[in-house]
Parts: structure tokens; sequence; C-alpha cells
């Protein structure tokens, strides 16, 4: 990923702050010329303009550099919240403003979340899992777990607000005609050679698709509305540490597929981020 999002937002960023250098030298000439030290204060005139026009810029900078750097540690693009952030910031700019140059902050946003919804970025192993998928998420975390004790961790994951939403979710799922196959049980004391590796093995209300020890791990649940694959890829980076990539992947079988998980998307990300916090954790 030669060219990032990130690489391109602040590159909008620099001409940002370049125009602003040109366009506003009258007032920056006369705030170096007063000390800089609060030299706009109170002033809601062309300094207070300049200012802020600037410092506008520099926050895209950062935020640019810094989603750089998730690009290239991660191999993969920003998730799609940061695109329709963008479109948002876009959008907030240019109603008031039309003649702006906010303009161009919109096919960066469109091209994040483009990029997010292609299955790409995933490792070779799940590329035959995640073809047609209608959603696609990864969550990546660090440890020096082997891949039996991280699915343990992972597995083991269930605090109380977790069995609440379960709760509410049989609410809901009975709303589209659906039911909930019973409640999952915690289960805080999972062993690591607890964790099934056997295809057609079942592990909660999941059945393993594929596994390789150290490698993979895939599991899936299918219900009338969608099919959830959850699969768990251990990357080596050198040392005792590995990277995990907790992958998310949803194919809808009917109208209520996009209808329920859509509903459910933002809890989705909250338990799985937290899955995946809690098997990185040590102990």
């Amino acid at each position: 990923m030669r060219v990032t999002n990130g690489s391109l937002l602040m590159l909008i960023a620099t001409l940002h702050e370049a125009i602003g250098l040109v366009v506003f030298r009258g007032p920056l000439l006369e705030m170096a010329r007063a000390g800089v030290l609060d030299s706009v204060g109170r002033d809601s005139s062309a300094r207070a303009v300049a200012f802020w026009f600037l410092a506008m810029g520099a926050c895209l900078l950062l935020a640019g550099a810094l989603c750089h750097w998730l690009e290239r540690e991660l191999h993969r693009p920003p998730p799609p919240g940061f695109g329709w952030g963008l479109l948002g910031l876009a959008l907030f700019c240019i109603l008031p403003m039309p003649i702006t140059g906010a303009w161009a902050v919109i096919p960066l946003g469109l091209r994040v979340l483009f990029q997010s919804r292609t299955p790409a970025a995933l490792p070779e192993v799940l590329r035959s899992f995640a073809r047609g998928a209608d959603h696609v998420d990864v969550k990546t975390v660090e440890s020096q777990a082997t891949l039996r004790e991280f699915l343990a961790g992972l597995m083991s994951y269930q605090p109380a607000w977790v069995t609440a939403l379960f709760g509410v979710r049989a609410v809901f799922v009975r709303l589209l005609g659906m039911r909930q196959h019973g409640m999952p049980r915690p289960q805080r004391h999972l062993r690591p050679e607890d964790i099934p590796m056997t295809p057609g093995s079942a592990a909660s209300f999941f059945t393993v698709r594929h596994a390789e020890e150290e490698h993979v791990w895939v599991v899936a649940a299918t219900d009338r509305h969608l099919e959830a694959t959850l699969a768990v890829v251990m990357e080596p980076i050198g040392g005792p540490r590995h990277r995990f990539h907790v992958v998310t992947l949803v194919h809808y079988r009917n109208w209520a597929g996009p209808v329920y998980f859509n509903v459910i998307r933002p809890f989705h990300h909250l338990v799985v981020g937290g899955m995946a916090r809690n098997a990185a954790s040590p102990g």
C-alpha cells in the first residue's frame, strides 16, 4: 500500500496550509509584527480567520500522518467510520460555504469506504470464506499468547453486559420472526486444550470450518437470516510476540439479514473488540 489514504490526507492538508500562507500573508505578517503571543486574542477579523484556517490544516496533517502510519503498520485501509467521518467533515464545511477546498475530502472519504468493503487485505487463507461477503471487519491486537491461549481468552469473554445484550437480542429477533437458540453460557474457565480444532466440531454456538495450529482458526454460525464467520489469524512479528487478526465475515441470506445486522452493528464492534483485547491480555 504505497499510496495510503493517510498520505493523500496529508497532501490535502499541505495544500490547505500552502494556500493559507499565501491568502492570509497580510494578517499573518501583522501577527508576526505583534509578537505572535496573544496576537489573535478575541479578534474576530482576518487574523482569527487566518489562525483557524491554518490550525484546521495542522489537524488534518496530524490525522493524515497517524492514518498513514496505521495503514503501513496494519497493511489495510482505515475502518469505514473514518470514511464516513471525512464525508461528514466535508459536508459540514461545504453546506454553509460551497466555495471551499473541502470538496477534495469527498473522494478521499469515498475511497476509504470502498477499500474498507473489499476483502483484498485479508490473509490468503480467508479469501474463499470472504467471497461474496456483505460485511467484513478486522480487529488486530498483539500478544505473546499461543493461538490456543488467544482463542481460550477470546471465547471466554462474556461479561454481564454482553449477557444482557443477548437478552435484548432475543426480543429483537422475535420481532423479525426468528428465534434465539438458547442463551450462550459464559465459559470463564475455558482452557487452551479445550479449543476444538477439528472441522465440524462445536465451539459454543459456532461450528469449526477450518483450523491450523499456530496459524488460523475459522468458525461459523448459520441462521435463517445470515451466516456469520469468525476467524482468527496468527501472524508472527519477531520475538515472542504475535499479531492476531480477528476477522468477522457476514453473508446475508434474506431481507432480515441486513436489517438485523445494521441494528446490532455498533454492539458487534464493542463485543468483538472486547473479545480481542481480553484474549490479548496476559493471564
